[in-house]
């Protein structure tokens, strides 16, 4: 009998294997396939159709589903004039139609001009969906997070918005590009993406398509949160039970990939929803890949549904372990296991915020060139003590072979972490107080291994009548104890006192 995780395997690879084959026969090819658990066979069959509901058709712009449709529509070209605003260039195309870079030469400033496509107008539902994008940014416009919409009309038959122009990049570019942001990066754009959906949700709005490619950044620095033309409003204030939609249960809306597992089986989404893709979103912008990585998006959005997200600090060691576990709860695949909503999120957040951690910084130049000279002090005795435990074995036969390979293993231990502390005050201070705490003890017991290696090759000598060479042996064992346990200690307390009591 399987376990839980072999039958998980065995399902995924079924699901995927069939999303490449699509035989037209599911049972007659799960047959072939020799796959006779009902367990197995079920799960497949439901992904299947969870995929058969969803289809591609969200999770891919019309341009690229229908090129007939936006393709052939006519851009606005430079100079022409849109009401009261004057095309400069466009900017791009989405899923809806065409975003322009436009200026308003009343106000003399530019705007990003979004339009409908013309073949898309004719149809209500995608012009109440561009309507209400419209709606829901201009009831938020007043949070620094969020696009400020300046106008909505319509020229020729052709619904248009215009907003604030974002004269940045998106984080989707951020992620792809690199490299990894830093902890107080990675906290930043946590509060500041949390702030901004809390905002909406204090507002009774669910965006429901928070993904990478709806956040900017702008060239200052401030995140900017776009396209709410999924967003649900509640009706009342009461929370997130009711919802204005366009769609009945059952039907999808948003981007697969960023979806929360409620919304992929057709449920409701809330504001939890919502927690669920922002945590998604933090979880790549901090480690650079999606928590439910796939070869292909359909296993995004099994992983999704069935599997638990690989932790956060697998990817990343650096990362605190309550940021870890924010990102967990966020993750969770039962709505009632995460935050209520972004507000409680921000909340936990800020209250996580990064102590600021200093390590030489508050020393005195001189007092960390003690500290380098230090470790390349204690870095050149062990190679001290491997040449002479190696003279001591070629002059005396027996226990000293032994003593030598001791020495030298303990000696390329000490080493490499000494040299390993040097690199990181030299290069990443921020870590040097935990790396130095970490690698203590077995720094410790390298230098006294090689210590009383030292001691028993002195005792070696001694007793072979070779008392000059025996006295600098145990001289030199006694070095590198004291060095460790006593001079270390002071030389290390001294540079390191105001980090260290931090």
């Amino acid at each position: 009998m399987m376990t839980p995780d072999e039958r998980w395997k065995r399902v995924k690879a079924l699901f995927e294997l069939a999303l490449e084959q699509m035989p037209p026969n599911i049972d007659a090819w799960l047959d072939q396939q020799g796959e006779t658990d009902e367990d197995v066979r079920a799960d497949v069959l439901s992904l299947l159709r969870h995929q058969e509901r969803s289809g591609s058709f969200l999770n891919t712009p019309i341009a690229d589903q229908a090129p007939d449709l936006i393709s052939e529509s006519h851009p606005l070209q430079e100079g022409q004039v849109v009401d009261k605003y004057t095309i400069v260039r466009e900017l791009g195309r989405g899923g809806m139609g065409h975003v322009y870079l436009a200026t308003e030469p009343s106000l003399k400033r530019q705007v990003a001009l979004k339009t409908l496509a013309p073949e898309l107008a004719a149809n209500p539902e995608y012009r109440e969906r561009f309507i209400r994008e419209a709606r829901a940014a201009a009831a938020l416009e007043h949070h620094s997070g969020i696009c400020t919409v300046y106008s909505y009309g319509e020229v020729d038959g052709t619904p248009y918005i215009a907003h604030e122009f974002v004269d940045g990049r998106t984080l989707r570019a951020e992620i792809e590009e690199g490299p990894l942001p830093s902890l107080e990066a990675i906290h930043q754009t946590a509060v500041s993406l949390a702030d901004t959906l809390g905002f909406a949700h204090q507002h009774g709005i669910t965006h429901r398509d928070f993904k990478p490619e709806n956040i900017m950044r702008a060239t200052a620095g401030r995140l900017k949160v776009l396209d709410f033309g999924l967003a649900s409003v509640t009706t009342s204030a009461g929370g997130p039970a009711s919802f204005v939609t366009l769609t009945g249960q059952g039907t999808l809306m948003g981007t697969l990939l960023y979806m929360s597992p409620e919304q992929l089986r057709g449920e409701k989404a809330d504001y939890r929803s919502d927690v669920f893709a922002l945590g998604l979103v933090l979880y790549e912008y901090a480690c650079g890949v999606h928590p439910f990585a796939s070869a292909q998006p359909m296993g995004i959005m099994a992983n999704i549904l069935n599997s638990e997200p690989t932790p956060a600090s697998m990817h990343r060691g650096d990362l605190p372990a309550s940021l870890v576990a924010i990102l967990t709860r966020c993750l969770a695949k039962n709505p009632e296991g995460r935050f209520p909503s972004a507000v409680e999120l921000t909340v936990a957040l800020t209250s996580d915020a990064p102590k600021p951690r200093q390590d030489a910084a508050p020393a005195a130049d001189h007092m960390v060139g003690w500290w380098r000279t230090h470790q390349l002090a204690v870095i050149a005795l062990y190679l001290t003590a491997c040449v002479l435990a190696w003279q001591v074995k070629e002059w005396q036969a027996g226990h000293a072979r032994a003593l030598f390979m001791a020495s030298c293993i303990a000696a390329m231990i000490g080493g490499v972490l000494r040299s390993h502390l040097l690199f990181t005050e030299r290069v990443t201070t921020t870590q040097l107080t935990e790396e130095r705490e970490r690698w203590k003890y077995p720094l410790t017991a390298a230098d006294l291994v090689i210590a009383l290696a030292l001691l028993a090759d002195g005792a070696i000598l001694y007793f072979g009548d070779r008392l000059v060479p025996a006295v600098l042996t145990v001289a030199l064992g006694l070095g590198i104890a004291a060095g460790r346990l006593v001079i270390e200690r002071v030389t290390t307390a001294a540079t390191f006192a105001h980090s260290d009591r931090a």
